[in-house]
């Protein structure tokens, strides 16, 4: 039996549901050679067992490296660090009622020391896998496969959900604005109006604000009316990760790829998730709606042209339609575990 749990995001705690979050200074970049050297994660990652009696160090990860204690040896993984330096997730193998407890995380980052624990109960012979969810947020734009602004309402909802999210509210949006998100496309949102985030106003875009920045809005339109959409993503109950190859995959043989290593294409929400929570690979990858994407949290002109965020690779060059099924490219995929928010026990 494993147990799995997972802390990342941005260094805040809440009281609530028990969440740790960290802003990485610098990352640790992968499958990219002619990117330029960039330093490893500069935070401290401890994760320790807490009983009545002691308080027993499980692992350190520091500087792109983990340190597991004797007694855990074989037993306990970081699951993806220093993949992605802002996963501080541990799976634990092989338990039994003796590792009944709490388990604290601590990341400290600085001066900053941020900390958050999780109880774990353990009874019978544990057969469960248990996964918490991944604390990321994250807002983003969607276009369909065919043109730009091609979604009904209901259509859009629907592509939303289909990429692992939903359809974002008002309120989200504006919060991803507040965050400095910035995308010239008008797209659906969840109260039936049509919107769309701008930092830098410039022509086309100035939509009902003229020069002044803000998110603009069309309003409430007829669920008939046609455009992309903005979703809302924060879940994720897995891991993405990258199959290579030298030949490359078409979109047919790398969904097969997925499904040999036991996982799937993932979604665009997905590779969303794993991109706010810092993976970053300059390797063009298939998804499962056939687009074709790659994260990139360290800007070089050789990756996306220097930009951040999820990159897509379009057909045509006003960034409408997507590779042909044929063409080659990596694949994204996808591994999902089993997770509950609302218990953290291990049963039979």
């Amino acid at each position: 039996a494993k147990v799995f749990v997972s802390v990342t995001g941005s260094f805040s705690v809440s009281s609530v549901h028990s969440e740790v979050r960290f802003e990485q200074k610098s990352r640790y970049t992968v499958n990219d050679p002619g990117a330029p050297t960039i330093a490893l994660p500069s935070h401290r990652i401890k994760w320790t067992y807490v009983t009545k009696e002691k308080a027993t160090t499980i692992l350190v990860a520091s500087e792109g490296k983990v340190q597991v204690e004797t007694e855990y040896l074989d037993r306990v993984t970081m699951v993806n660090y220093p993949l992605v330096a802002t996963d501080a997730s541990m799976e634990i193998t092989e338990l039994s009622s003796k590792d009944s407890g709490t388990y604290r995380c601590e990341v400290i980052h600085g001066i900053e020391d941020n900390y958050d624990s999780v109880d774990i109960q353990v009874q019978g012979t544990p057969q469960t896998l248990l996964v918490f969810k991944i604390k990321v947020r994250i807002v983003f734009h969607y276009r369909a496969i065919t043109s730009r602004y091609t979604l009904t309402f209901e259509e859009a909802k629907a592509a939303c959900s289909q990429s692992s999210a939903a359809i974002a509210t008002p309120a989200q949006l504006q919060a991803a604005y507040d965050d400095g998100y910035h995308q010239c496309d008008a797209g659906w949102l969840s109260d039936q109006t049509v919107r769309y985030p701008i930092q830098e106003p410039r022509e086309r875009c100035y939509g009902d604000k003229e020069n002044f920045p803000g998110v603009r809005t069309y309003g409430v339109r007829d669920v008939n009316e046609t455009y992309d959409v903005y979703c809302f993503a924060e879940k994720m109950s897995g891991r993405v990760f990258y199959s290579m190859s030298v030949e490359k995959f078409s979109f047919y043989e790398a969904g097969d790829q997925c499904a040999k290593l036991g996982a799937r294409l993932a979604t665009t929400g997905e590779l969303y998730l794993a991109w706010k929570a810092g993976m970053d690979v300059c390797n063009a990858g298939w998804l499962a709606d056939r687009s074709v994407r790659y994260p990139i949290n360290i800007a070089r002109p050789q990756c996306g042209g220097g930009l951040l965020g999820v990159r897509t690779v379009y057909l045509f060059t006003n960034q409408t339609g997507y590779p042909y099924p044929d063409s080659r490219y990596d694949a994204i995929c996808f591994q999902g575990k089993l997770f509950t928010e609302t218990e953290n026990k291990v049963t039979n």
